[in-house]
């Protein structure tokens, strides 16, 4: 389920530039099974809330497309696997999260994406199903997505790459 407001948002005719007031951004929340995200929808706050799991598939990235990014959130701890996937075999994810753990002196981890993977799966408690979990995924070229965030989990964590 898509959630847009519409606000009135520009003002341009003042001598020191445009103005952009009343803005809310996009959230995605409530799908049941895979998805494919929009370019449109950038800068969107992607929202997993099914315990039973749910599945992303970025788009593909134009030259024009670069700076698109989304940002994810884990709001309900999950059963099944959080995933979210690049839109081809070619497209990869590079970057690092780092890692809180609810057990006492088992977080503080850094997991890295080299740059060779294409999907990052929350799939159990100790690679990031757990609520507060947040990253978010930025196109910096037509075959990159840079990530950043925050992983949460209970144990010794492992890596979401």
């Amino acid at each position: 389920m898509t959630i847009t407001v519409e606000r009135e948002q520009i003002d341009n005719g003042g001598d020191d530039g445009s103005r952009l007031n009343g803005v809310a951004r996009q959230v995605l929340n409530g799908w049941t099974t895979g998805r494919i995200l929009k370019k449109s929808e950038s800068g969107a706050l992607v929202i997993f809330n099914t315990a039973a799991g749910q599945s992303i598939t970025l788009p593909a990235i134009a030259s024009r497309d670069l700076g698109m990014y989304f940002d994810f959130l884990v709001t309900v701890t999950g059963t099944g696997t959080y995933g979210i996937a690049t839109s081809d075999a070619g497209t990869f994810i590079i970057g690092g999260v780092d890692s809180s753990s609810t057990t006492v002196a088992e977080g503080g981890d850094t997991f890295a994406a080299a740059g060779s993977e294409v999907a990052i799966l929350f799939d159990g408690d100790t690679t990031g199903r757990l609520v507060g979990t947040s990253i978010r995924l930025t196109a910096i070229s037509t075959t990159q997505w840079a990530v950043s965030g925050t992983i949460m989990g209970v144990g010794t964590l492992a890596t979401p790459f």
